[in-house]
């Protein structure tokens, strides 16, 4: 065999110290073992180290784990510590000679092993930052929790005497004591006595996990570990599932643990003898008695769990002397007290396991077998009674007890006397029957006178002596006990005086019970107690049935279960559940439970709580559960007091004597006709018919019992009838005492409650039928117009009508079980529990305040009242509940009026009103007990606690059931019935005037977290506290985030949270199951804050640097060393939030893994990340993604990007390592398609599309980071080789399953008419996951809907499957939208970097772009989110075509890419509609850049050449001006129509920027090269669509379509596109021939044109614009016309101009020198701004130009010169006098005057650039470019003002050369 290695138990030291192992200490292995959930078992850690062979050795061999120091364990220490196993550096926080100094101390001190010392200290050393979390609170922290709460020091003694305040100390001066040696060294000791506890408690619950298959099997998971284990520790492997292990294998451990057990109890005597006394303190001393005691207590668990699955043979012989001799050596133990709770509370269970070990080993029931000789032995058993030597040591052990008088040993003297007095009757008997076979042969002797043959052998065979011998004959007469049985009596009465032994084991049947101070776990607990059985089972010949056994046998039973621990979760298999026993044995059954049944009525008490003790165990029982009800349905007898008024009978049987008689008439047990002359309601008579046989049981009492067969429940459902009309009946049985009342009530709602769950499907369709068959039954005696219910209301409001107050303890319980009742009954028929609700006085109405609320002003809850307020809590929290799980089937009966659904609902008739107002009542009422439980005295912390629990709970039910379902209101939700008390809740606690009486028991909840014992044992009372503690955490967390989602202030909230802070910070290091709840809440707080507009408090402000560092060190562990991976993904996401939300000093200290103090501690650099930080620690585990479960790298994903986008130093920060870059490259680059991957894991496909978008995401960033430093270049070259998943899967949205979503909802709306899918979609009030519950809330959807087969389908293909199936689809469909985003933004930044130089990113934009718009022709969902998609997909088209236009990088054939551009375009229905006009902007956007780019492509003609020339590119070229011309028809023209039709709606979405964008893509189109050879297919497209008409038409309305500050826009607009139009001759043409001049001349608008005031800086809208329509539009389409029609259209081009004369004189006019115009004023100045300081009129502006005064210039110079030239020419037959000479200073003779004036400014340059005013922005950008090389300008708006200054000059220089030629 192999040597054995500890080096899973104990991994490298390095590896500890530095952090990359974490220790399982056995505290982790204990609380993992005892986790319900099982995820941590399973965990690689755990199941690792629970199968290695050394930590198996030391759980075989328990001594071995702290053994004494050796000179082995040192030369191990020796090596483990060596500098060649630890290497240190300046960096590390370790010191390893500290570590060493440690270790040997602390085995110096208590005597262990240095390597098991070293252990501990490591362990110690890491969890450091969990001791300090949960050491003393400091001053800052006792100040905030006093403003939290709101109140003074005074009023604060309730909430902080929880705490040790005498102690407190300002932050710094508690972190100094910390860190002193001595108090390391106390933790050390604290740790080393910790892990004692827990090593043997992790013994007791591995040994119960491989032991007890329903203990251990929680999924194949756990049962493949528990095999291997099994495998691993014996060599066994010889069971299935189910089957219970070979416990032989087991029995060598047993004198193991009980050598465990005396080391521990001498430990306990001796106490820390060796450890310095400076060390020592009371907390030490106490806790060393208390880790000798659990010792002792898991050392039996284990041992007693062994001998129970033994069987019932005989213990060897071995054992049981140990064991005994250890009794008698202390005495049972019974000395052990202590005044100290810790300890004391060890005592109960110590006591009852060495009593139950005790009882177990001297097997009564086989015992007394084996000396009646009624049982056979099997081969190798061998009874402990055949020795004389071990019976001396028991007897001796008993009798020294007795003597003492021990309450412990009190069932063992009994169960000892019992076999005393068996061995004594059987001595006897020999002895008898000896003395009569010695007579008689004496006797014959003498008769024959027979004489004995000397030489015959004597055969001893006949020897009396021989054959009467037994072997505890010897024993008897060493204690002289042979002849005399006086001692065996008095060992008997000692035990049963005054009943002590049942009180001793009632007492510790509630300590091995279900109670919440139960020690040890059901399982044990129900075994344990299952011992008792055979004492009282064999005791009953002696003592019988009487008050005393019975009430022990019900407390054996029950075990302190109550109606409120009735759980399937909770129930044991029949094989372990005591009750279960108890009933396969026949013996005790006849003598206590049929006994009882026989005496019932009569005797009430005893047969009622047997049944409801044994139903309540039985749940998981079918068959024996069935039978106790059986019981209750047929009673064979009646037993009653006999009145001697009854005469209605005979005797019979006389001479037997046995006191029979008969019936001879009937006999009414409740009979109306003696008290009422009412006619009697109709109903079934309790009737004893006459010839009924009974007999007299008792002639001083005159009990009888009658043989009459009646149901047990019936009567008992009569019985509380009567009890309330006394007077109504003369009943032939006493009344019900309060008392009996409140049994019966409890045995109804017990029957009720387990027939309810025991046939229960799921947890809607509770077993109703079941249930409803119980409520029949107790009905059936009852008046028609009445049934049970009715009954227990009635019950319920006589005694609610009397004050609360002055109710005594008996009617409480009425009342508390009256409500049990009704709990039981809610399943079955809610909807008369809760009309009942609805007029019940208890709570509050509408026009009166509830009865209950009359019990908040005692401030001592008794226990009585107790019961009674938790019950009503639970109650409520109850109806809560099956108000929101029958929301679907209230909504769906409304809708229908199927008859086959009036009977199989059981909510038919509840109205939504009264669900409405009955739960407003119950948040009343919770809000009322939670604001005045902080004052109540409670019988214990503990209830309290409850209270807490399920108050707070109904409160977190009501805001979670409410909002986490939307609709388009929360009173629209299928659970908005509940809206108003949610509401309420809501306001009761975030409102500015909240009461902080609220708020302080949640603010006392986290401080009793803190009071909870590190015990191994009362795992309930640790669960009750958890509880309470984890649904305030909830309720706070969801206050917060409910608050967020209605948009409601929480600053006060907020506040006292905040100063919270730092206990909820704690909280992780308390128990591991808070740290996920305490993160979540801090989460919430954190993001609460951030959304305001003002900064958020700090939340390591509120922490302290301190506590911030503990708390950051323990959540940057993550889920170590267990890994799951939820938990991990919800550290990360705190993370992120962190990162998200403005937390600067946090979100440094993840970052760089220091606190600003230690920062600058430092070298100052805040900035620089260490190893240990939250970012290295994310960056480490992003070097091996495709190790990591998908979730958790979305996670961590999330926190990196997070990082990088609110703190971009991160990325400088990081530059020295960024390899791990090249693994996200890689594991992208082996990704394959989701649609792929989603075939076989729809939810892996969205997990890696989702990973997928944040690495682009996180590249993007990373090149937008490098990119401001120069460095992205080598970056993105990197990248764009690795794009092809991005490229194939980026743009398209391929997930989506169109028609499984319609079938889906359409399906479900058939099935469940008034109900929609929608209605189960989940709010975003909690952040949604990828996965099955992503969209739709399936988990209230299994709640509310699991009432329907449908729901899951007969072969798991329904509803369900189907929801579930739509949530994976949708989370495939976010993760692909979340991945085009994140790629969108990764190509621009890639597109910025790389562009113009990479043609490789060009090609992939290109690309992009037409798969965007490909992918937006395809058929689109209608939901919103697909919309925002399409619009996204053409605004990344539109950016990355304008981004290669501008780098001369557009497709070079683009054919294919206007094709698609105008099938998109064409694809749209109705282009204007508002919900699409957005989208169609975009389009035309593209389709602009598209057609701007076509005159560089390479379908553009050389320039010279003709289309038809082009060999090569013929047939594109075609393609291209087709296409043009298709744009031109269906685009432009057909546009351009509808939008002018358009323009006179005042609703309409258009805008001016549409016809603006018209005329860009028309002026792009007939810029496509050879377009201008089709001027006669778009003259006749234009026409066809009436284009001239409608533009013509537009602008004479253009001076009613103006905004409000009067600007006729839409005449500048007409005009534009009627220019564009007329640069082709053929249109110009066709203008001119249409009138268009004549249309200008007369329009309103050429009125406005004349006014003095129209001028480029004029200070009126209208005015400018009607200046923009003659410079822009008039003067050029004139020159188009001139240009077309020549001399042809010449005078009346000049007749138009002289229309203007004002225009064309202050044309002239601005271009005057400055200095010289008389208007003129030097002081005027112009605003950088491009507008004048001072613009009250057009003189104002004299001196200043502008460029769109340039070109009107430059304009009517053109004009004028070529009018002039015809007028000279006489071109076309028109002389001069044809021609009007043009006035206003542009006669012939005055243009030499403009002609110095432009020169003047050419020649001024500096004057020009200060009086050259921009307009517009474009103007404005110009001005703010520089001008090109050479051009002699200062910026591009001067550049061109001079060009077009340099054309007038050279025009009107032309003209002057051929005038003076």
């Amino acid at each position: 065999m192999a040597a054995l290695t500890d080096k899973t138990y104990f991994p490298p030291l390095e590896e500890c110290l530095t952090g990359k192992n974490i220790i399982l200490s056995w505290k982790l292995v204990a609380s993992a073992l005892a986790d319900q959930q099982g995820d941590r078992i399973t965990s690689k850690a755990v199941s690792s180290f629970l199968k290695d062979a050394y930590v198996q050795h030391l759980l075989k061999n328990p001594s071995k784990t702290f053994e004494p120091p050796t000179s082995k364990t040192k030369a191990d220490f020796e090596t483990k510590t060596a500098a060649i196993n630890v290497t240190q550096t300046p960096n590390e926080r370790f010191n390893i000679k500290t570590i060493k100094d440690d270790a040997i101390w602390l085995s110096t001190n208590v005597n262990i092993s240095e390597v098991a010392a070293l252990r501990i200290v490591v362990v110690e050393f890491q969890s450091r930052a969990q001791a300090h979390l949960v050491g003393p609170l400091s001053t800052q922290d006792v100040d905030n929790i006093q403003e939290a709460a709101g109140v003074s020091d005074a009023q604060t003694s309730n909430i902080l005497a929880l705490l040790n305040l005498s102690t407190v100390a300002d932050a710094e001066t508690t972190w100094a004591e910390f860190e002193k040696d001595s108090s390391r060294r106390q933790r050390i000791l604290a740790h080393y006595l910790s892990e004692r506890r827990s090593f043997v408690s992790s013994a007791e619950s591995l040994v119960t996990f491989m032991l007890h298959s329903s203990a251990a099997i929680l999924n194949q998971e756990t049962h493949n570990l528990r095999r291997e284990i099994v495998k691993e520790a014996f060599g066994y492997d010889e069971f299935d599932d189910h089957s219970e292990i070979n416990i032989s294998l087991f029995e060598a451990l047993i004198p193991r643990y009980f050598t465990l057990l005396e080391d521990a109890i001498k430990s306990a005597q001796t106490g820390p003898a060796n450890v310095e006394e400076r060390l020592l303190t009371e907390q030490i001393n106490i806790d060393w008695t208390r880790t000798a005691l659990t010792e002792a207590i898991h050392a039996m668990t284990v041992s007693f769990q062994i001998l129970d699955l033994s069987g019932p043979m005989f213990t060897t012989p071995e054992i049981i002397t140990q064991w005994y001799q250890i009794m008698n050596t202390y005495e049972f133990l019974d000395g052990i007290s202590s005044g100290y709770d810790l300890v004391s509370e060890l005592v109960m269970p110590l006591k009852s396991l060495v009593c139950v070990i005790s009882l177990r080993l001297i097997n009564l029931n086989r015992s007394l077998l084996y000396l009646s000789q009624d049982i056979d032995l099997l081969d190798f058993e061998e009874p402990y009674l055949a020795s004389s030597e071990l019976l001396t040591i028991i007897h001796t052990a008993v009798t020294n007890a007795a003597n003492a008088g021990s309450p412990t040993a009190s069932p063992v003297i009994l169960a000892w006397s019992l076999i005393l007095q068996e061995m004594f009757i059987g001595y006897q008997e020999r002895v008898e029957r000896r003395d009569v076979a010695q007579n008689a042969r004496a006797q014959a002797s003498f008769e024959l006178e027979i004489q004995p043959n000397p030489s015959e052998r004597r055969n001893s065979a006949g020897s009396i002596v021989s054959i009467e011998r037994s072997p505890y004959d010897l024993f008897l007469a060493s204690q002289a006990l042979e002849r005399d049985n006086q001692l065996v009596e008095a060992l008997a009465f000692t035990a049963t005086a005054r009943g002590q032994v049942y009180e001793v084991m009632s007492e510790m049947a509630a300590c091995l019970g279900h109670s919440q101070l139960a020690a040890f776990s059901s399982l044990l607990g129900a075994r344990a107690r299952a011992v008792f059985l055979e004492v009282l089972k064999k005791s009953f010949s002696i003592v019988g049935y009487q008050n005393d056994t019975v009430s022990c046998l019900v407390a054996v039973l029950s075990g302190g279960r109550q109606y409120w621990d009735l759980s399937p979760k909770n129930a044991l298999s029949p094989s372990q559940e005591v009750d279960s026993v108890m009933l396969r044995d026949d013996e005790l059954k006849e003598n206590y439970l049929l006994q009882a049944r026989s005496r019932y009525p009569y005797e009430f008490l005893p047969f009622v709580s047997f049944t409801r003790a044994l139903l309540t165990g039985l749940l998981a029982d079918s068959e024996n559960s069935e039978w106790v009800i059986g019981l209750l349905l047929k009673s064979p007898t009646l037993t009653l007091e006999w009145s001697s008024e009854w005469v209605n009978y005979e005797l019979i049987y006389e001479d037997e004597n046995i006191n029979s008689f008969q019936l001879i008439g009937d006999f009414d047990l409740f009979d109306t006709s003696k008290v009422t002359r009412r006619r009697p309601e109709k109903e079934e008579r309790f009737t004893i018919p006459a010839g009924t046989v009974g007999r007299f049981v008792s002639d001083s009492e005159r009990i009888a019992i009658l043989e009459y067969e009646h149901s047990a429940l019936a009567l008992l459902g009569k019985r509380l009838e009567v009890s309330l009309k006394a007077d109504a009946y003369s009943s032939a049985l006493p009344g019900l005492s309060a008392d009996e009342v409140a049994e019966s009530v409890l045995l109804l709602a017990t029957v009720v409650r387990v027939e309810t769950l025991r046939t229960a499907v799921t947890v809607s369709r509770a077993g109703s039928e079941a249930g409803m068959a119980v409520l029949k039954e107790a009905s059936r005696a009852l008046p028609h117009t009445k049934d049970i219910l009715t009954v227990v209301c009635d019950l319920m409001d006589t005694i609610i009508q009397d004050d609360l107050i002055n109710v005594d303890g008996p009617r409480t319980a009425v009342l508390a079980a009256c409500l049990q009742f009704l709990d039981a009954a809610l399943p079955v028929c809610p909807g008369r529990v809760w009309a009942y609700m609805s007029r019940t006085a208890l709570i509050n109405g509408e026009t009166r305040a509830g009865r209950l609320s009359r019990i908040t002003g005692n401030l001592d809850m008794l226990s009585e009242r107790f019961d009674f307020l938790s019950s009503a809590i639970k109650f409520f929290s109850n109806l809560i509940e099956i108000a929101m799980l029958g929301a679907v089937q209230r909504k769906v009966v409304r809708e229908t009026n199927a008859r086959s659904n009036v009977d199989a609902n059981a909510w038919l008739g509840t109205s939504e009103k009264v669900i409405s107002r009955v739960s407003l009542a119950i948040a009343q009422t919770a809000v009322d007990v939670i604001e005045n439980s902080a004052t109540w005295r409670f019988p214990s912390e503990l209830d309290r606690s409850v209270v807490v629990h399920d108050v707070v709970g109904i409160m977190q039910k009501l805001l979670c059931y409410t909002y986490n379902l939307s609709a388009s209101g929360p009173s629209n939700t299928l659970t908005g019935s509940l809206e108003p008390a949610a509401r309420y809740v809501l306001e009761s606690f975030v409102t500015a005037s909240s009461n902080s009486l609220r708020f302080q028991p949640l603010l006392a909840t986290l401080l009793v977290a803190f009071q909870i014992p590190d015990s191994t044992l009362y795992p309930r009372r640790a669960a009750v506290v958890s509880e309470r503690l984890l649904t305030v955490l909830d309720f706070a967390t969801i206050l917060l985030r409910v608050s967020n989602y209605l948009d409601l202030p929480v600053s006060k909230l907020q506040t006292q949270l905040f100063k919270s802070a730092s206990l909820v910070a704690r909280l992780p290091a308390i128990r591991l199951i808070f740290k996920i709840p305490a993160i979540a809440l801090l989460s919430a707080l954190v993001e609460s804050a951030g959304k305001g507009s003002a900064e958020p408090p700090s939340l390591l402000g509120y922490l302290g640097p301190q506590i911030s560092r503990s708390f950051i060190q323990i959540t940057s562990q993550l889920d170590k060393p267990f890994d799951r991976v939820p938990e991990s993904v919800s550290i990360w996401r705190f993370f992120s939030t962190i990162m998200r939300n403005r937390q600067q000093w946090m979100a440094n200290c993840l970052l760089t893994g220091k606190t600003p103090r230690e920062a600058l501690k430092g070298d100052g650099k805040i900035a620089e990340i260490s190893s240990d930080s939250v970012l290295s620690t994310a960056i480490e585990k992003l070097r091996s993604i495709k190790k990591l479960a998908s979730r958790e790298a979305i996670a961590i994903l999330d926190f990196f990007t997070s990082a990088q986008n609110y703190w971009p130093w991160t990325i400088f920060a990081m530059q020295k390592n960024t390899s791990f870059l090249a693994d996200l490259r890689a594991y992208v680059r082996d990704l394959k398609s989701p649609s792929m991957v989603s075939r076989t894991d729809p939810k892996e496909a969205a997990y890696q599309a989702r990973i997928a978008a944040y690495i682009a995401e996180a590249f993007a960033m990373q090149l937008y980071h490098l990119r401001q430093m120069g460095q992205s270049q080598k970056f993105a070259n990197d990248v764009v080789n690795d794009l092809d998943y991005f490229l194939r899967n980026g743009v398209e949205v391929s997930g989506y399953n169109a028609s499984l979503h319609s079938n889906f909802a359409q399906n479900f709306s058939q099935r469940y008419p008034g109900i929609s899918v929608e209605d189960f979609k989940r709010t975003v009030l909690v952040p949604r996951d990828l996965g099955s519950q992503f969209y739709y809330a399936l988990d209230f959807a299994d709640m509310m809907l699991s009432y329907d087969v449908a729901w899951d389908g007969s072969r798991k293909n329904g509803f369900r499957h189907e929801m579930e199936t739509a949530n994976l689809n949708l989370s495939l469909v976010e993760a692909e939208i979340a991945l085009f985003h994140a790629w969108e933004y990764l190509l621009l930044e890639l597109s910025v970097s790389l562009l113009p130089k990479n043609e490789t990113v060009a090609k992939q934009m290109a690309q992009v772009a037409e798969q965007c718009l490909d992918a937006n022709q395809r058929a689109q969902p209608p939901d919103n989110i697909f919309v925002r998609l399409v619009h996204a997909r053409a605004n990344l088209a539109l950016t990355l075509l304008q981004r290669l236009a501008d780098a001369s990088h557009l497709p070079k054939d683009s054919t294919k890419l206007l094709t698609s551009i105008t099938r998109a375009i064409n694809n749209i229905e109705a282009p204007f509609d508002k919900d699409q006009i957005s989208y169609f902007r975009t389009l035309l956007k593209i389709l602009f850049v598209a057609l701007r780019g076509t005159r560089h492509s390479a379908n553009a003609p050389a320039p010279g050449a003709s289309t038809m020339s082009q060999s090569g590119g013929e047939s594109s070229s075609v393609a291209v001006t087709q296409l043009t011309l298709s744009i031109l028809d269906r685009t432009v023209a057909q546009s351009f129509r509808s939008l002018v039709a358009l323009v006179h709606e005042p609703t309409s979405p258009t805008t001016p920027e549409d016809l603006a964008l018209l005329t860009a893509i028309l002026q792009a189109c007939l810029s496509v090269p050879g377009i201008d050879q089709c001027q006669v297919q778009i003259l006749n497209i234009m026409a066809s669509h009436d284009v001239f008409q409608v533009a013509t038409s537009l602008f004479s309305w253009a001076h009613k379509l103006t905004d409000k500050s009067g600007d006729p826009i839409y005449g500048e607009l007409s005009l534009l596109f009627l220019l564009e139009l007329a640069a082709m001759p053929a249109i110009a043409e066709q203008l001119a021939c249409d009138g268009l001049l004549d249309h200008i001349t007369s329009a309103n608008l050429a009125g406005f044109m004349r006014r003095p005031n129209v001028g480029p800086l004029a200070d009126n809208a209208g005015a400018a614009r009607c200046y923009s329509i003659w410079a822009k539009g008039v003067l050029p389409l004139l020159l188009n016309m001139l240009g077309a029609l020549g001399a042809t259209i010449a005078p009346e081009i000049a007749y138009v101009l002289n229309q203007f004369p004002n225009l064309l004189r202050a044309a002239v006019d601005r271009f005057e020198a400055p200095g010289t115009h008389r208007t003129f004023s030097p002081s005027k100045s112009v605003s950088i701004s491009g507008g004048p300081n001072n613009n009250n009129n057009a003189k104002d502006m004299s001196g200043f130009i502008t460029l769109t005064a340039i070109s009107e210039i430059h304009s009517l110079a053109l004009l004028t010169r070529v009018l002039s030239v015809i007028r000279m020419t006489n071109l076309g037959g028109y002389s001069a006098r044809d021609i009007p000479q043009i006035t206003g200073g542009w006669e012939d003779e005055a243009r030499q005057n403009l002609l110095e004036n432009v020169e003047f400014w050419l020649g001024s340059r500096k004057v020009l650039r200060e009086r050259l005013v921009p307009l517009g922005q474009r103007e404005m950008e110009w001005r703010s470019q520089k001008a090109s090389e050479g051009s002699a300008c200062e910026n591009k708006l001067e550049e061109k003002a001079v060009e077009l200054l340099s054309a007038v000059a050279e025009v009107l220089a032309l003209g002057e050369g051929e005038e003076g030629a």
